[in-house]
């Protein structure tokens, strides 16, 4: 075969792989961007309410465990402090991740 025939198609190859690519690279960040980044916000809400709802059941465990029944005073302080505990804990965290 000829060289330059061989060479010619390995451009087109190239060329053609090049193309299919970017074209998919396009398709992506159109995707990305109308169908992913509108959803986000939703996906931010609803992470964050779940975590509230896992922190609200952990505090129930831990302050029942304790002996302090919900709608008391001694419950409502109880689930103060863990959330004062659970604060400083991630301040710790943050103040690690700095190093």
């Amino acid at each position: 075969m000829d060289t330059r025939k061989t060479w010619v198609i390995i451009h087109s190859i190239y060329d053609n792989v090049q193309m299919a690519l970017w074209a998919l690279l396009w398709a992506w960040v159109l995707y990305f961007g109308f169908v992913v980044l509108p959803r986000l916000p939703q996906a931010h809400a609803l992470a964050e309410s779940q975590r509230i709802l896992e922190l609200t059941a952990e505090n129930r465990f831990y302050c029942e465990k304790w002996g302090m029944k919900e709608k008391t005073h001694e419950y409502t302080q109880c689930t103060l402090d863990l959330q004062e505990i659970r604060a400083k804990v991630e301040q710790r965290l943050a103040a690690d991740m700095d190093f």
